[in-house]
C-alpha cells in the first residue's frame, strides 16, 4: 500500500485566528520570532500500485472534499518508508520538492516524495493525544 499525503493550508490572504492563537501562545512561552499559520495534514492509504490515474483522482478528492479551494491550497505528494531510523527513532526527512495544487488546476502529477517518520507508541494513544491537541 501506499501513503499519499495532502496537505491544506489557509491560503496567504486569508486570515488564520488558530495560527495567531498559537503565536500569541509560543510568544507567551518564550518563544519569540515565531509566526504559525495552522492546516492539516491527510493521509491517504491508497490500495495498489500508485498510478498517474490513482494520484489524479486523490487531487480530485482533495479538491471536492479535502480542501475548499476558494480558502485554501493544498499540496499532493507520495510518501515513502523510511529508509533507516537514527539513535532517538526518528527518520532523516529528504524532501525532494513537491506538487502544489493551488486552485482546480489540472498541474503535472506530483514529483516528490519525502521519507516518512515511524511512529512512536500505540496507535490509540496516538488518536487520543491527537484529539486533545487540536
Amino acid at each position: 500500500m501506499a501513503r499519499v499525503v495532502v496537505e491544506v493550508m489557509p491560503k496567504p490572504e486569508i486570515l488564520d485566528p488558530q495560527g495567531k492563537a498559537v503565536t500569541g501562545a509560543l510568544a507567551r512561552l518564550g518563544f519569540a520570532g515565531m509566526s504559525v499559520r495552522q492546516g492539516k495534514r491527510f493521509e491517504l492509504e491508497v490500495e495498489g500500485e500508485l498510478t498517474d490515474e490513482l494520484l489524479a483522482d486523490v487531487r480530485r478528492a482533495a479538491e471536492t472534499l479535502l480542501a475548499n479551494t476558494v480558502i485554501e491550497t493544498f499540496s499532493v505528494r507520495v510518501e515513502t518508508e523510511p529508509e533507516s531510523p537514527t539513535k532517538d527513532g526518528d527518520a532523516e526527512s529528504a524532501d525532494q520538492g513537491e506538487a502544489s495544487e493551488g486552485e482546480a488546476s489540472e498541474q503535472a502529477k506530483p514529483t516528490a516524495t519525502e521519507q516518512g517518520k515511524p511512529t512512536k507508541g500505540d496507535p490509540g494513544e496516538q488518536a487520543e493525544l491527537a484529539s486533545q491537541a487540536g
